[in-house]
């Protein structure tokens, strides 16, 4: 399990970048930002993406743990 989120997070990091065009100058604060990311389609897109990659590495984990547990309880009895 610990590779594949080693595998996973070392993809991601030797991607490339997904960038859109245009400049960021008129980011000027917290609020701007947060505006510009809930406004932008391609944003949302790359949210979505994390989210669901968030919640495949959190399923697969729990079912490496709930396996590793009925192995241990499968061998202790």
């Amino acid at each position: 399990m610990k590779q594949l989120v080693m595998t996973s997070l070392l993809a991601v990091a030797s991607a490339p970048a997904l960038a859109h065009p245009g400049e960021h100058d008129h980011l000027t604060g917290l609020q701007s930002a947060g505006e510009h990311l809930a406004g932008s389609p391609f944003h949302q897109l790359m949210l979505v993406a994390a989210i669901g990659g968030l919640v495949l590495i959190f399923s697969l984990f729990r079912q490496s743990r709930k396996a590793k547990k009925q192995q241990v309880a499968k061998n202790g009895s």
